[in-house]
C-alpha cells in the first residue's frame, strides 16, 4: 500500500516541492527601474522652461508690494510657515515634471544672487527674470539671433544699472533708515526698531536678529569685541556662582602655543604679580603643569588669571588671532615665525578696558587709547579691501561672509535685536523680514536710495533710445524692446496686488518726473521721496542684472537634457502542474 501510494503522489509531492522555491523567488523579484535622458529642442524646451519659470514665479510675485499677500509653506517635519520673502519661497518649489523644474532652478539662481549680493530683492528679481524670460522667448520663437537678444540684453541692462547708480540719493539721516528699513520689511514700527539698531551701532557693528522670549520686539545693545569661545577649564572660573570672569583693566597674551609647562608662563606671570594687573591669556590650550600651577597661583589670590581657546581653526584660526593683536594692541607670539613664548615680555602684553569670560563666549571691551584705535581703522580697511576684491569674483559668498563677520568684530558694537510674537510662524516670517531689511539698508547707504514701488524702473524707460543707440545691429536692438516690458512689470504687480490695475497706473507713472511714482500703500500719486517710499538702488540694480544674465542664458538654450524614468515590468515565471513530471502523475491516478 505505502509502496502504491508514492508510484500515485510521490512525484506530485516532489513536483510541489521542487516548486516552493521557484514560486517564492517570483514573489521577491525586484521591479526594475531603469534611468534614461530625455531631449527636448527648440520651442519645446523653451516652452518647458518658461512653464517651470511662470510657476514658481506667480507664487513669488503674490508677495511684492506693501499690499502683497503672504504665502503659506507646508512642512512634513515641522509646522507650517507663513512667508513674505521671494527667495526662501522659490526654494522650497519642486514640480514633478523635470523640464520645469529646470525652469525653477534658474529663476532660483537669479533670486539667490540678488539676495547674496544685495541681500534683499528677490521677488522683483523674480518678476523681471519672468518678463524677460517670456518677452524674449515671443522674439526667438519668430526666428530672431537668440545670441544678439542675449548680448543686447546684457549691455542694456548694463547701461540702465549705471542711470540708476548714477540717480540715487545718499541716505545719511535716521529717517532715511527707516524709510528704507519700513519699505522692506512693510512695517513702520519694525523699520523704526531697525533703524535705531543700526544707527546706533553703526554700518560696521553687528546686528543680530535672534528669537526672543517675549511678545513684543526689542533691541538690546552690547559693546567690545565677542569671541565665540569661553573659559578653558572651570578651575579658572573667578566667580562660580554665575561661572563668569571679569578682569578689569587686564593685560593680554595672545599666542597660538599649547602651554603645558608653567616655567613658559613665569617671566610675563611675575611682571603681572608686581604691577598687581590681571591677564587674560588667549591660547591654543592650556594643560597639564601649565594649568595646575595657574589655578594653585589663582586659589591662593596671587594672580587674577583667566584663559580662553582660540577662536576658529586652521588659517580661519590665525585670521582671527590677528584681529585680537590688532583690537588689544598685542604682539602675536606665533610658532610660524619661530617664537618662543619663553621670551616674551611685558611689551609684548596688549591692554582691554573689560574682559567677560564666560563658558561659550568671552567679550572684549577696548581701552579706547589712540594707538589700538588707529591700529582698528587699518585692520578694518584693510579687511574692505579684501572684501572688495572677493565681490568682484564669483562663488565667493562664503569668504565675504566670512569678512564681514569679522568687521563687525573688529568695531565691537554688537546690536541684538529679539524678534516676539503669539506664535511661531510669526516669529520666522518677521526674522526673514528683518534680515532682509538689515541687508536692504546696508545696501542703501552704501549706493544710495531711489523711488520705491517699481517707480525708478518706470523713470528708466525714458532712456531707451539711448540704450538703442549703444548697440551694433537691428537684432542687438530688440533686447532693448524685451527690457522694456520686463522694467513696467514691478509696479504693474505692485499694482495688481493692492487691487488696482495695473496696466493704467503703469501708463501713469511712465512719464512722470523722479521720484513721482504710485503709493501702493495709501493708493494715491505722489513724490515716493516725500512719502517715505524708498528702495535701495543696489536691490534694484542687482536684480536688473542677474535677472537679464539668467533670461538671457534661457533664450540661447536650443536643447534640453533630462532624466526621464522607464520601467519594465517583470515576467512572472507561472509553471503547469500539468506539464513534465505532472502529466504523469495525472496518468497514475485515473
Amino acid at each position: 500500500l505505502i509502496v502504491g501510494m508514492w508510484a500515485l503522489f510521490g512525484p506530485v509531492a516532489v513536483h510541489a516541492l521542487s516548486m516552493a522555491p521557484l514560486r517564492s523567488a517570483v514573489h521577491v523579484q525586484q521591479h526594475v527601474v531603469m534611468m534614461a535622458r530625455k531631449i527636448e529642442y527648440s520651442d519645446d524646451a523653451r516652452k518647458n522652461l518658461l512653464a517651470g519659470v511662470n510657476k514658481v514665479a506667480n507664487a513669488v510675485k503674490v508677495t511684492l508690494g506693501p499690499r502683497g499677500r503672504n504665502v503659506v509653506i507646508g512642512s512634513k517635519n515641522g509646522p507650517p510657515q507663513v512667508v513674505n520673502d521671494g527667495v526662501t519661497i522659490a526654494s522650497v518649489v519642486e514640480l514633478s515634471v523635470p523640464e520645469e523644474e529646470v525652469g525653477v532652478k534658474l529663476i532660483l539662481q537669479a533670486a539667490s544672487k540678488t539676495d547674496s549680493r544685495a541681500g534683499d530683492g528677490t521677488t522683483t528679481a523674480t518678476v523681471l527674470t519672468q518678463a524677460m524670460m517670456r518677452e524674449g522667448a515671443r522674439y526667438v520663437s519668430a526666428g530672431h539671433n537668440a545670441i544678439a537678444l542675449k548680448n543686447g540684453l546684457n549691455k542694456a541692462a548694463a547701461f540702465i544699472v549705471e542711470k540708476i547708480r548714477a540717480a540715487a540719493i545718499p541716505v545719511t539721516t535716521r529717517e532715511q533708515y527707516q524709510q528704507i528699513a519700513s519699505i522692506s520689511c512693510q512695517d513702520w514700527d519694525m523699520g523704526g526698531l531697525l533703524a535705531d539698531a543700526i544707527y546706533k551701532v553703526g554700518l560696521d557693528g553687528s546686528t543680530t536678529v535672534e528669537e526672543g522670549q517675549g511678545m513684543e520686539d526689542e533691541v538690546e545693545f552690547s559693546e567690545g569685541m565677542e569671541i565665540e569661545t569661553g573659559w578653558i577649564n572651570e578651575r579658572l572660573v573667578i566667580e562660580p556662582e554665575t561661572q563668569t570672569s571679569t578682569l578689569v583693566a587686564p593685560k593680554v597674551l595672545v599666542t597660538d602655543h599649547k602651554v603645558t609647562l608653567i616655567s613658559e608662563l613665569l617671566p610675563i606671570l611675575e611682571a603681572v604679580v608686581a604691577s598687581k594687573e590681571p591677564i587674560l591669556i588667549i591660547a591654543d590650550d592650556v594643560k597639564g603643569e601649565a594649568l595646575s600651577g595657574i589655578t594653585l597661583n589663582l586659589n591662593r589670590g596671587v594672580v587674577t588669571l583667566s584663559a580662553v581657546r582660540a577662536p576658529g581653526f586652521g588659517e580661519v584660526k590665525r585670521a582671527f588671532m590677528e584681529d585680537i593683536c590688532a583690537f588689544t594692541g598685542a604682539t602675536f607670539i606665533t610658532s610660524e615665525l619661530g617664537m618662543n613664548l619663553a621670551n616674551a615680555t611685558v611689551d609684548d602684553l596688549g591692554c582691554l578696558s573689560k574682559a567677560v569670560v564666560s563658558k561659550g563666549s568671552t567679550v572684549l571691551v577696548s581701552d579706547g587709547s589712540e594707538s589700538n584705535t588707529q591700529s582698528v581703522l587699518r585692520r578694518v580697511e584693510t579687511l574692505k579691501a579684501l572684501k572688495n576684491e572677493l565681490l568682484t569674483k564669483s562663488n565667493k559668498e562664503f569668504e565675504v561672509q566670512r569678512l564681514e563677520q569679522r568687521i563687525y568684530k573688529m568695531n565691537g558694537a554688537v546690536a541684538r535685536l529679539k524678534v516676539g510674537a503669539p506664535t511661531e510662524a510669526e516669529v520666522i516670517d518677521k526674522k526673514l523680514r528683518y534680515e532682509d531689511a538689515i541687508n536692504a539698508l546696508k545696501g542703501a547707504v552704501a549706493e544710495g536710495m531711489v523711488p520705491g514701488g517699481g517707480a525708478c524702473l518706470t523713470y528708466m524707460m525714458r532712456y531707451a533710445d539711448e540704450a538703442r543707440d549703444l548697440l551694433e545691429n537691428e537684432e542687438e536692438k530688440l533686447a532693448v524692446d524685451v527690457l522694456l516690458a520686463a522694467m513696467g512689470a514691478p509696479v504693474t504687480q505692485i499694482a495688481n496686488n493692492a487691487g488696482v490695475l495695473g496696466a493704467l497706473v503703469r501708463e501713469r507713472v511712465l512719464d512722470q518726473e523722479w521720484g513721482y511714482g504710485f503709493n501702493a500703500k495709501s493708493l494715491e500719486y505722489e513724490n515716493l521721496f516725500d512719502a517715505g517710499v524708498c528702495d535701495p538702488a543696489s536691490v534694484t540694480t542687482w536684480a536688473l542684472e542677474h535677472a537679464a544674465s539668467i533670461s538671457g542664458a534661457m533664450l540661447t538654450t536650443e536643447a534640453l537634457v533630462t532624466d526621464s524614468i522607464r520601467s519594465e515590468e517583470p515576467e512572472e515565471y507561472e509553471p503547469e502542474i500539468t506539464e513534465g513530471i505532472g502529466a504523469r502523475a495525472a496518468e497514475m491516478a485515473w
